[in-house]
């Protein structure tokens, strides 16, 4: 067994005696950590942790300036590559009933697979109510472009979305553009964030997201065309709030960005609340980041005794890799998992991710396989020596647990397939960025931008 045994890399793990060995292909470099710029590690954010709406009784189960003149012709691109998304077959171009016959499953079976998106952070009496009113619900889907990322936000809601296109939804993702004039990082320039949340968009077309089924919506476009709504709505919104209210809607700021915060910042609630209320819209797929602001939202329809509100779901959200994220290092690279990272940089995050043997509750790679590989893949397969267990498929996260918790499972044999799954999911989209001549311009020009600023 101690042939077998790994070190774990926290020091306050003391169960094992040698450090885990996950090789690749790819030939190592000493020291090295990430291919990405080291400057650019603070725009991963971490995931915050959920909470329930106040209404709600419900406990949760668990847990400006232009471009660089390098990159005059990126602009150009993002408007014939604009009109190439938009001539994509919408929604909004198939008839309801069209729809409505192509909804897969029963009443419950669509309610399962929508609540499945958020599990415990969704009301469930609320979207009950929608779905028996509407066969064909209208769904929205909150971006914020990020340049690089996180695999929840590439993987994890690609399977959401199509989830919402089986299940009948017209499905409309949001792409948060106009809030970068509150990014520091991008210092206001729109048509940095324009490019970054093409560059997203193309991320998604690699892993096979429904695009020809969803329509692409530029929350700057909206807000131009709707300012007559838009801004009386966030004034009216930030006149009935106080500052302390606004103020607690930032507790879930971003842990890398350094400072106090800035009026924008404090601004920024009141005009993400304005847009999860000025659209028509049934339902929100939001993220943890936008969570207060909904609860801001939820809290100014009860004021002002408006019932239209929209049902909010919460996607699931991944945990931080390391066992004590709030003491590493702020810009420590194996906390997550990202879109970008190859095959040496999935072995490194994961011989550092936190896995104690025999202890399945509060392991991240647990996680990661619940979420990602298995709804990907429908089953985690582990490959093994003959007197070590052999191959075995795991097809749920009962079996698998049940495995790990006995000590049939071992943490090593665990991670190297977890590895193998991970790279597997994300090779689609490294060939897709290795060939496709749109997407290298693509990664080119938000590499410039960052490595210039």
């Amino acid at each position: 067994m101690l042939a077998r045994a790994f070190a774990l890399v926290d020091k306050g793990c003391k169960a094992c005696k040698r450090p885990l060995k996950l090789s690749v292909q790819a030939s190592t470099l000493p020291g090295r950590r990430t291919r990405m710029p080291q400057r650019s590690c603070h725009l991963h954010r971490m995931p915050a942790q959920p909470e329930n709406f106040p209404e709600e009784q419900h406990q949760p189960h668990n847990n400006s300036g232009g471009a660089p003149s390098s990159l005059a012709c990126i602009s150009e691109q993002n408007c014939a590559m604009q009109q190439s998304f938009a001539a994509m077959k919408t929604s909004g171009d198939v008839p309801v009933d069209s729809i409505r016959d192509t909804a897969e499953g029963t009443f419950d079976q669509r309610f399962a697979t929508l609540k499945s998106i958020g599990e415990e952070r969704v009301n469930e009496h609320e979207l009950k109510l929608l779905l028996k009113k509407k066969s064909a619900p209208i769904c929205y889907v909150w971006c914020d472009p990020s340049p690089w990322m996180h695999i929840s936000q590439g993987i994890m809601k690609t399977i959401s979305v199509n989830k919402m296109v089986k299940s009948g939804c017209k499905v409309k993702i949001v792409m948060a553009d106009w809030f970068a004039r509150v990014n520091r990082e991008i210092g206001g320039n729109l048509n940095k964030m324009r490019t970054i949340g093409l560059y997203n968009i193309e991320m998604w077309k690699a892993t096979g997201m429904a695009l020809d089924e969803v329509e692409l919506v530029w929350l700057s476009d909206e807000i131009s065309q709707n300012a007559d709504k838009y801004w009386p709505l966030v004034m009216d919104i930030a006149r009935k709030n106080s500052v302390r209210r606004v103020r607690r809607c930032c507790q879930n700021r971003d842990p890398y960005v350094m400072g106090e915060l800035t009026a924008a910042e404090i601004f920024l609630p009141c005009l993400q609340c304005a847009v999860i209320l000025f659209q028509k819209v049934d339902i929100w797929l939001l993220g943890m980041e936008q969570h207060e602001a909904n609860l801001l939202a939820r809290q100014y329809c009860k004021h002002v005794k408006r019932r239209n509100k929209p049902v909010a779901v919460l996607h699931n959200t991944l945990p931080n890799l390391l066992q004590y994220p709030a003491m590493e290092n702020r810009r420590h690279p194996a906390w997550a998992i990202f879109m970008e990272d190859d095959k040496e940089d999935i072995c490194f995050k994961i011989e550092k991710a936190f896995c104690p043997p025999k202890l399945a509750e509060g392991n991240p790679c647990f996680q990661y396989i619940k979420r990602i590989i298995l709804p990907w893949f429908g089953k985690f397969e582990v490959v093994r020596k003959r007197e070590n267990g052999g191959t075995k498929t795991f097809l749920s996260m009962e079996e698998l647990t049940a495995d790990y918790e006995s000590g049939a499972l071992h943490p090593a044999d665990l991670k190297l397939a977890l590895v193998k799954s991970l790279n597997k999911t994300l090779q689609p989209v490294r060939d897709h960025f290795g060939s496709n001549a749109e997407a290298k311009d693509l990664v080119k020009a938000v590499e410039e931008y960052y490595i210039a600023d």
